[in-house]
């Protein structure tokens, strides 16, 4: 594997790292010139259980798993998209896959799995993994739109492994925050992928 690759991996690996140490920075907008007290504001914020995504016509719960697809639920609502990348480090201790929403291509999903000490050595079936970063963003919004936080359980399980073919299928679940830190809860959620080794 050519040092190119390598560091791609390193990058697509810390990104969601990167991002859960700087949830506390915020952006600050200044505007000068005019008299702001004539300004509509809106001074109520929306109570946290009001979050919901639209239903998208394109998932479907009930449909068979294909390679290079994720699913999962927030509340009733049914998100589902498909993988543009699934990468295993190369000393397979740790592996992400990520890729758009079905329904909207500026919004998708960054899940970031570290085995340690484990590693994703040989076939492998029903292993639980609570080392997880859980990332869905929204290209156009100022901030993400849920993440998971450390010491807030998020876990992944390998319902099966081959390491022949590269492909691994499971379930995920667990607590996500918005950027306002109302917490959501991810439920049901499904993969199969296909992992570039």
């Amino acid at each position: 594997m050519k040092a190119g690759n390598y560091c791609c991996m390193a990058v697509i690996l810390l990104l969601p790292v990167l991002w859960l140490q700087t949830t506390g920075c915020a952006k600050e907008y200044s505007f000068e010139g005019t008299d702001t007290s004539a300004l509509r504001r809106d001074t109520i914020p929306p109570p946290p259980g009001d979050f919901k995504f639209p239903v998208c016509n394109l998932c479907d719960a009930a449909a068979p798993m294909q390679v290079g697809t994720w699913s999962f639920k927030i509340g009733n609502a049914y998100l589902c998209g498909n993988t543009t990348d699934a990468i295993i480090t190369a000393d397979k201790n740790a592996f992400t896959f990520f890729g758009p929403s079905a329904c909207s291509t500026d919004s998708g999903m960054v899940i970031t799995i570290y085995m340690e000490p484990d590693k994703l050595t040989g076939d492998k079936h029903n292993v639980t993994i609570n080392k997880v970063v859980f990332f869905y963003y929204d290209h156009n919004a100022t901030a993400y739109v849920l993440m998971s936080q450390t010491g807030v359980g998020f876990t992944l399980t390998i319902d099966d492994y081959t390491e022949s073919t590269g492909i691994a299928t499971g379930t995920f679940s667990g607590g996500t925050f918005r950027a306002n830190g109302a917490f959501v809860y991810v439920k049901e959620g499904r993969y199969k992928i296909k992992l570039r080794r």
